[in-house]
Formats: structure tokens, C-alpha cells, sequence
């Protein structure tokens, strides 16, 4: 998925250093997950992760990348007597459940079109009177067939809380592919790209599996200092927080949908369709407030090694973060990592951004506690 602040393309960066702070793997927490990445890097290499987020999509991501060790199996039940495969058996494959989904047709309800099609695409009325493209209209009625009928299963308890979320972070990642953005959803494309002309395909994702008998890794929605408070003494905070002023809810708020549903039906607003995101909105994102939320959040880590993940360009400058790491840790443990690489950014704000490559630093602060 594609995501502002993805740590992908810095996983060997980081990993290297994890290694040079501490050989053998332990306890880590990664607050500020995002789409999992670097927890998934933790926990392929023998960590056990406790990962956390704001976001609803993002514990969607952490449950399937991170705390699942493999695909469960689904109750055959699910389906249709016809497409069980004549097997009786109890259970069915994650990919098969997903092809029947991906083949799902439901009609629109009787008051009009699902959800997504009438807020996001050009075939409701809403999405008509603000010219709303997000969606073609038949990968926006996909959406809300899969989606809804994702949500009728978990409201009957046929599914357990990893599987409804395995199965609505396999459809976020579906619809983002074929999404008519530009990266982010702060705007609409006004003509539709190729990428939104294809139908919506729903890929399996794959759990990352356990490894050297580390523990059971888990998932958390919420503040990073209430995930750090919940898990106690640990080997390894990494902290990896928004670093500008813009928040993750506007950006993202129909891969938020997908994760929360429509179930009563919130309150839609603006000419992109904004969700309400009250509890949502990070300190982090805020000038004045950020230095409050770093304190915060060093304060609630019981953590032997704290690495914070930065950019040259953030709210936070430089100085102060070395100062609150100095007064948390050891003074003379403090060591500061960059890595200059190349990114897509936009220039401006709005649907008529263009994308520029250029050069960015990553920052890596290092400080220990214990």
C-alpha cells in the first residue's frame, strides 16, 4: 500500500543498526506501525513485535502482516452449498474464500447504491454533485459487496477478530491499487488512470511466520503511549512518527472506512469526503505540540535501546531531540544515523499537484535506557 512515511525502502538501514545495538533478537514494540513494514522486518529476523497505530487500517495491516504466524482457515459455511467443491469439509482456504469473494455480485440495496458507490464514484448522487472519481463504478460496487458482506459475517460471529481483519486488509490493499489517486487520498485523479480502469483483484496477503520460538507478536489500535504502557519491560522501542503538520486521517480516509465500515453510516463532509477522525488526529502532526507528544511517549517507554525514526524536515528539529533522548537514556550512549535516499514527493497541495523526485535524509536516533 502505498503510504506517506513508508520505511520499506529503509528496512536494510534499519535492521543494521538494530543488530549493532543488540545481536540476539528480543522484545520489540513499534508504535507507530503504519502499514507494518518494519515490524515485519522485526519479526522476520526473531523478534517478538508489539505493534500499535491511530489508525484503524493500520491494525487491520498489523493483525495480517505481523500478529497472524500463518493464513487461518475459514468455516466452509461461508459459502454457498454450490461452491463448497462437493468436499464437506469443515473449513476452506484463504484463497479460495477470497476467489469467491472476488466473484461476489451482490445487487445494490433497495434505497440505491452501496455505500462507496454513492459517496465514491460517479454512479451515487453524492459522488455525482462533488465529482467524486475515487472509484470506477464497478470496482466501487466490488467494494461494497465485499465489504458489506465482510461485515454481515463478523456481525453473525462467523469470523473471529484476525480473520474479519485479515480479510478487510486484504480488500484496503486491493482498493488502493486500483484507487484513481495520485498516492494518497487528500484528492482525486479527474479522469480515470489506468491503474483504476482494471478490476478490483483481491491478492492473499501473506502472515509473516514465527521464527527461533520468539513469542506471539500482536496488534494494537491506539495511542503509542497506551501500547507502551500495556506491555511492560522490553528489549526495544521503535519510534517512528508522523513528522509534518499533515494528518493521516485526511490523507486516508477511505482505506479508514474500508477498516471501521459503514455500520451506521458516518457523517460524510468536503468535496473528498472526509469521515470524522476526532480520535484519530496525532500531536505529532502539531508544531507546538510534538515536543509534549516525544516526552510523552519516552516517558511511557520501559525499553533497554530507544531508536527514533526521523527526517531532516520534520516539526522536531535536530537539537531537540537529542535532548529529550540524552534525558531519558544514558547521555553517552546518545548516537545520531543518516541515510540520504531518493523519493516521490509532491510540490504542492491540491488536485493539481505534480510528483518530483529528490533527495531526503532519514534520521536515526539512538539512545540507551538501561
Amino acid at each position: 500500500m502505498r503510504y506517506l512515511g513508508n520505511k520499506t525502502k529503509l528496512i536494510p538501514f534499519l535492521m543494521h543498526h538494530v543488530r549493532r545495538i543488540q545481536r540476539a533478537p528480543g522484545v520489540a514494540c513499534d508504535p507507530f506501525a503504519g502499514t507494518a513494514s518494519v515490524s515485519m522486518a522485526l519479526k522476520k529476523s526473531g523478534w517478538q513485535v508489539h505493534c500499535g497505530d491511530l489508525m484503524a487500517a493500520s491494525y487491520a495491516l498489523q493483525v495480517a502482516r505481523v500478529e497472524l504466524d500463518d493464513a487461518p482457515r475459514f468455516p466452509a459455511s461461508l459459502l454457498p452449498v454450490g461452491a463448497r467443491n462437493g468436499t464437506g469439509a469443515e473449513n476452506v482456504g484463504y484463497r479460495r474464500l477470497l476467489a469467491w469473494l472476488a466473484d461476489l455480485d451482490e445487487p445494490a440495496g433497495s434505497d440505491g447504491p452501496g455505500f462507496v458507490s454513492e459517496h465514491y464514484t460517479l454512479q451515487g448522487a453524492a459522488g455525482r454533485e462533488h465529482g467524486r472519481m475515487y472509484f470506477s463504478p464497478e470496482n466501487g460496487r466490488k467494494i461494497d459487496g465485499i465489504r458489506t458482506r465482510i461485515e454481515r459475517w463478523t456481525r453473525e460471529a462467523r469470523l473471529g477478530r484476525a480473520e474479519t481483519q485479515l480479510l478487510i486488509a486484504t480488500l484496503i490493499e486491493a482498493a488502493d491499487r486500483v484507487a484513481n489517486t495520485t498516492g494518497v487520498y487528500a484528492s482525486f485523479v479527474k479522469t480515470m488512470q489506468p491503474n483504476a480502469r482494471r478490476p478490483l483483484e483481491l491478492r492473499p496477503l501473506k502472515p509473516t511466520p514465527r521464527k527461533n520460538g520468539a513469542g506471539a507478536c500482536s496488534a494494537f489500535r491506539g495511542p503509542a503511549a497506551r501500547r507502551l504502557a500495556t506491555i511492560g519491560p522490553i528489549d526495544l522501542v521503535y519510534l517512528d512518527p508522523p513528522y509534518n503538520s499533515r494528518q493521516y486521517p485526511g490523507y486516508y480516509h477511505i482505506p479508514e472506512l474500508l477498516a471501521l465500515g459503514w455500520t451506521p453510516p458516518p457523517e460524510i463532509r468536503g468535496k473528498t469526503g472526509l469521515i470524522p477522525d476526532e480520535g484519530s488526529r496525532s500531536d505529532w502532526c502539531r508544531k507546538h505540540r510534538a515536543p509534549g507528544a516525544l516526552r510523552e511517549v519516552l516517558e511511557a517507554a520501559d525499553a533497554r535501546h530507544v531508536l527514533f525514526s526521523y527526517y531532516d524536515e520534520g516539526l522536531l528539529d535536530r537539537a531537540g531531540i537529542e535532548r529529550a533522548l540524552r534525558e531519558r537514556g544514558l547521555p553517552d550512549t546518545y548516537r545520531f544515523f543518516h541515510q540520504p535516499y531518493r523519493r516521490y514527493r509532491s510540490d504542492a497541495d491540491g488536485p493539481r499537484r505534480k510528483y518530483r523526485r529528490d533527495g531526503v535524509s532519514a534520521h536515526l536516533h539512538y539512545v540507551r535506557c538501561a
